[in-house]
């Protein structure tokens, strides 16, 4: 059964419903169009649209990138996986700026796949650790991706999707594309303590 979402707000600004239809609307065309792979403009694109309209680049990026697979919007049952099968072994990975993003593995369920990621920064030093980010798993138009969870350590991070319909066994051939979307304002958060001696009283 669908389950029931509640809003966020008691408020809703009534004149906006013509508009917010609209963007329904939008967001079928677009979904048609794309063939519900539409990617992500460029930060140029993104950049000159926010400057043309006034609009907060962040906000507007995070957007986009929560568009990047249409399949999001399709008119699906979140899934739970159930009825564990079995253990497939994957061991997919690439290298990227120092960082090694791996799929490693996947559990087969009867009605869905849970695909497991991790990415680790390949460095010995001490004092860099990776950023805290948003992760989306795309393959095709034809699955869905969900993460359901993630954690890490500063050099070592963890993801897992929930991806129905079920995977094949045999994924020769099967591309992993993954959207990191970095939390632009968890670094503003931090503040560095002075190196001196503090007395409360």
């Amino acid at each position: 059964m669908r389950e029931v979402l509640s809003s966020p707000t008691d408020y809703y600004c009534e004149s906006l419903a013509p508009i917010d239809e609209q963007i329904c609307v939008l967001l079928s065309k677009r979904k048609v169009l794309s063939e519900n792979n539409p990617g992500i403009p460029s930060l140029e694109l993104i950049t000159a649209w926010c400057e043309q309209y006034k609009l907060n680049e962040d906000k507007t990026w995070s957007i986009f990138a929560s568009m990047c697979n249409d399949s999001n919007f399709l008119p699906q049952a979140q899934i739970e996986p159930a009825e564990f099968l079995r253990f497939v072994p994957i061991m997919k990975s690439v290298e990227l700026d120092n960082i090694f993003y791996a799929v490693t593995y996947m559990r087969q369920y009867k009605n869905a796949s849970v695909v497991s990621i991790e990415v680790e920064l390949n460095s010995t030093e001490e004092d860099i650790r990776l950023e805290h980010a948003g992760f989306e798993l795309y393959i095709s138009p034809n699955y869905q991706c969900r993460s359901t969870r993630g954690g890490g350590g500063d050099k070592g991070i963890q993801h897992s999707f929930v991806v129905t319909p079920s995977l094949p066994d045999d994924l020769t051939g099967v591309e992993f594309r993954l959207t990191i979307r970095p939390y632009s304002d968890y670094e503003k958060r931090k503040i560095a303590l002075a190196k001196s001696p503090i007395t409360i009283k």
